[in-house]
């Protein structure tokens, strides 16, 4: 029998606390809605186990730390080690990696005492419970973000209707997966998995993204104020701009018609679940090394000639990818400083954790360092023994894009290199090291 808990805490931060996301500070000016941690508790009397999922555009390394000593002290090591925790990938959620002061301070604290709440109350929730899981192949709010232009290069994000764009660089997987937890008779909790950008927004205000659209669509539909997780599935490729469209695709309105419409794929899908029969639970837990990039020595010389020879013309508004497309000079000039980082303070590797959550040999959670490029997923699933295997990105350990290792040679925004930044092996030692641990 499984036994189930679940909870959720605000951790929406301060006005004046930046957003994350982008390359330009964005101190946030109010709200559209509020940012969440979603903690969902798994015990089957010997086992148990648990997501704790922020919505945060990833896990600073300081508040994996943080919460691992505050876990570990209260719960244990094995409670500790049975966790996946994770972002969802919203772009305009807290930002903890910039300058440190009392606003900050005060917002990582909320981030971290939040999840503790949360965690305490799903385990003092924990009641009988049953889990269904299914899936359903329909992602069409989900694109390819790096393009073949008819010039032969690869460029992410080239702007809507461009008449310069070939084709999408890849496929990918738009499996879209769904966990229903019952318990008093009743849908208690969902946890979905959706490969997709956290960043239809853009601007200063907080928001949970679509995320926190869709959440809202569903306990509207179901009646009931349930926790509604989505767990980021590799999606390090892929957003929702269809560039074959000259539309406006960076907006609210985004967010809710991206938002509802995922809500109406999940619940349409709903009645037909599967039962999960097995409550024999393993979690596994192994550790993988992820190679960093080098440089060469014609890659430095260019990085250098540009911030010799670019003029230095400060952009206003946002910055994003498309600016290095765009041949924007500030952007031209921050990847160069980022390559010439990358030369002078990377180190060779880092290591980063991985853990599997299996149900039998029916269902499992597989955790993913990073922003891992949806082709990782598909390698993974392609050859997981169980019958559906769910993907939880930006989890356990901080990492940046892990590219797919034949990307690095043809460009785009996401192989740019930086302090610390994956090098091109780095996709297939996870795919191994997942596969292995499973």
């Amino acid at each position: 029998m499984l036994n189930i808990g679940y909870a959720q805490e605000i951790i929406t931060p301060p006005v004046g606390v930046g957003l994350a996301g982008y390359m330009n500070d964005r101190p946030n000016v109010g709200m559209y809605d509020d940012l969440m941690v979603k903690v969902v508790m798994i015990d089957n009397g010997k086992v148990r186990c648990g997501l704790v999922v922020f919505d945060l555009c990833s896990v600073a390394k300081q508040v994996f730390e943080a919460l691992e000593e505050k876990i570990v002290a209260k719960y244990g090591k094995e409670f500790h080690s049975n966790l996946i925790i994770c972002a969802n990938h919203t772009h305009t959620g807290t930002e903890l990696r910039r300058e440190q002061n009392e606003l900050t301070e005060y917002a990582f604290n909320q981030i971290v005492d939040g999840a503790m709440r949360a965690i305490e109350r799903a385990v003092m929730n924990l009641l009988p419970g049953e889990i269904e899981y299914g899936s359903v192949y329909n992602n069409p709010y989900g694109f390819v973000r790096r393009y073949w232009m008819k010039s032969g290069i690869i460029v992410t994000n080239p702007g809507w209707g461009n008449p310069d764009i070939d084709k999408p660089e890849s496929d990918f997987d738009r499996t879209i997966g769904i966990i229903r937890i019952i318990q008093n008779g009743k849908t208690a909790a969902l946890i979905c998995n959706i490969a997709q950008h956290g960043d239809t927004i853009g601007g200063n205000l907080v928001s949970a993204d679509w995320y926190g659209r869709f959440a809202q669509e569903v306990q509207h539909a179901l009646k009931a104020s349930m926790p509604v997780i989505v767990i980021d599935d590799a999606s390090g490729d892929i957003n929702h701009f269809d560039f074959h469209q000259k539309i406006n695709q960076t907006s609210y309105d985004e967010a809710v018609r991206v938002g509802r419409g995922y809500a109406a794929i999940v619940l349409n899908a709903l009645d037909k679940l599967e039962k999960l029969e097995d409550d024999e639970i393993v979690v596994k837990n192994s550790s993988v090394t992820i190679p960093h990039r080098k440089l060469t020595p014609e890659e430095v010389a260019e990085a250098q000639n540009i911030l010799d020879t670019v003029p230095d013309i400060p952009k206003e508004g946002d910055f994003e990818s498309q600016d290095l497309a765009n041949k924007v000079p500030a952007a031209l000039r921050y990847f160069a400083q980022r390559a010439l980082d990358c030369h002078a303070k990377s180190v060779p590797s880092h290591d980063c954790r991985l853990t599997a959550i299996e149900f039998g040999r029916t269902m499992a959670i597989v955790s993913l360092p990073g922003e891992p490029f949806n082709g990782i997923a598909r390698a993974i699933r392609e050859k997981s023994p169980f019958k559906q295997t769910f993907i939880a990105s930006l989890a356990q350990s901080v990492s940046g894009y892990v590219p797919m290792q034949e990307c690095f040679a043809r460009g785009g925004y996401e192989v740019q290199p930086g302090i610390d930044t994956v090098a091109p092996e780095a996709a297939g030692e996870i795919i191994d090291a997942s596969l292995k641990n499973l």
